[in-house]
C-alpha cells in the first residue's frame, strides 16, 4: 500500500475508538484555548511539524498559544507550569526529554486538562498521564533502519557480517532511545554478524553529526561498512565525516531517518542506501486532529502510529508528499 493510501487510512481511523480521562471537560474544539508546547524551530522536521499542526487547528477554529524551547527540559518544566496557570482546553505537548518530563505531565494530569502527546512518547508505565500519543513508532522506525542495513548489507555483497556504529539524537529523547533499540532488535534476530561497534550523539544537528561519525570512524576503524544515522540531516554529516577520512560514502550502507530533504538527494545521488518514512506533516496533523477530536467530545484511539516504511532509490517518490514537496 502506499504513502497516501497509509495516510488517509490513518486519519480515517481517527474516528477513534478509545477513551477520554474521568473528570476531565471537553468543551468543543471552536473557539477553545490550546497550547502546543514543542521543542524547536530551528529543525526543518519541527518547523514542518507545527506549520502542518498550526493550519489544522487554525482550520477548525482553535485559539493557539505555541511555547517553544530548544530541547531544554528545565525550561519546558516552567512552560508547563506557565500553561497550566492559563487553564487552557487542552494541551499538546513534544517531550524535550522523556524522563523529566514525567512530573510535568503529572501536573497536567492533577489540573484534569486533556494532554495530547504528540512525536516523543514517555515511558507507558505513565500513561495514564497523558490522553493521547500520537506520532512515530520509535521502534519500529529503528526496526524498518535495521531491515534496510541487512537489505543493503546483501545488495552490496557484504554478506550478513560486518561492522556499523550510530549516530544518535538527543540524549534522553524517546527517538534517540528506541530507535537504536529497534535496530539492535532486528539485527540480533535475523543478522547477528552485523555487529553495533560503537554510537555517539549528534544532538539532531548535522555539525555536531559530522563530529560525531569522525570520531566513530576512527574509533571503528576503515572496515566499518555501515551507518544508522537516526536522522537525514545527521547523514549528511557522517558523510562529510567519511569523506573527510578518505572513505567513499556510496561504498558503505548509509541509513537514515525522517525522509527530509538531504536524505532525498543522498539517495538520488547514490552515497545514501536508505532512509525510514517520517512525515513530519502528518506528525503535525495527527495531533492536531487528536486534539480537535478530543475537545468536541469523540472517543479517540490512546495511541496513533505514523507508517515506517523503507524508502530506497527504487520508491524515493514516497518521499515527496510526506515532506510537502
Amino acid at each position: 500500500m502506499n504513502t497516501a493510501k497509509l495516510t488517509k487510512l490513518a486519519l480515517m481511523a481517527s474516528v477513534f475508538t478509545g477513551l477520554a480521562m474521568p473528570g476531565m471537560a471537553f468543551a468543543g474544539a471552536k473557539g477553545s484555548k490550546v497550547i502546543l508546547l514543542t521543542v524547536s524551530e530551528e529543525c526543518e522536521y519541527c518547523a514542518l511539524h507545527q506549520r502542518a499542526f498550526k493550519e489544522v487547528a487554525s482550520a477548525a477554529g482553535i485559539d493557539l498559544d505555541v511555547k517553544i524551547t530548544n530541547f531544554d527540559a528545565a525550561e519546558q518544566a516552567s512552560q508547563v507550569d506557565q500553561a497550566l496557570a492559563q487553564n487552557p482546553a487542552a494541551i499538546v505537548l513534544w517531550p524535550a526529554d522523556a524522563s523529566a518530563i514525567v512530573p510535568s505531565l503529572r501536573k497536567i494530569n492533577q489540573a484534569g486538562i486533556p494532554l495530547v502527546i504528540t512525536n516523543s512518547k514517555p515511558d507507558d508505565k505513565y500513561a495514564d498521564y497523558w490522553n493521547v500519543f500520537t506520532g512515530p513508532s520509535d521502534i519500529g522506525n529503528g526496526q524498518s533502519a535495521g531491515e534496510a542495513m541487512i537489505k543493503g548489507f546483501a545488495e552490496k555483497k557484504f554478506g550478513t557480517e560486518g561492522k556499523i556504529f550510530i549516530v544518535e539524537g538527543v540524549p534522553g529523547t524517546p527517538p534517540q532511545i528506541a530507535r537504536s533499540k529497534g535496530l539492535e532488535e532486528v539485527l540480533a534476530e535475523k543478522a547477528k554478524g552485523i555487529v553495533v561497534a560503537g554510537k555517539q550523539n549528534g544532538n539532531w544537528d548535522q555539525t555536531k553529526a559530522t563530529d560525531a561519525a569522525a570520531a566513530l570512524f576512527t574509533q571503528v576503524g576503515p572496515d566499518v561498512k555501515g551507518v544508522y544515522a537516526q536522522a537525514d540531516n545527521m547523514m549528511s554529516g557522517v558523510i562529510v565525516a567519511a569523506k573527510r577520512a578518505g572513505i567513499d560514502p556510496a561504498s558503505l550502507v548509509l541509513v537514515g531517518s525522517n525522509c527530509s530533504i538531504e536524505g532525498v538527494n543522498q539517495i538520488k545521488d547514490g552515497t545514501q542506501y536508505a532512509t525510514v518514512l517520517q512525515s513530519p506533516i502528518d506528525d503535525g496533523k495527527y495531533a492536531a486532529k487528536a486534539v480537535i477530536d478530543l475537545l468536541d467530545g469523540k472517543k479517540v484511539e490512546k495511541e496513533i502510529f505514523l507508517p515506517h516504511e523503507i524508502v530506497t532509490k527504487a520508491n524515493i517518490s514516497d518521499c515527496d508528499g510526506a515532506i510537502g514537496r
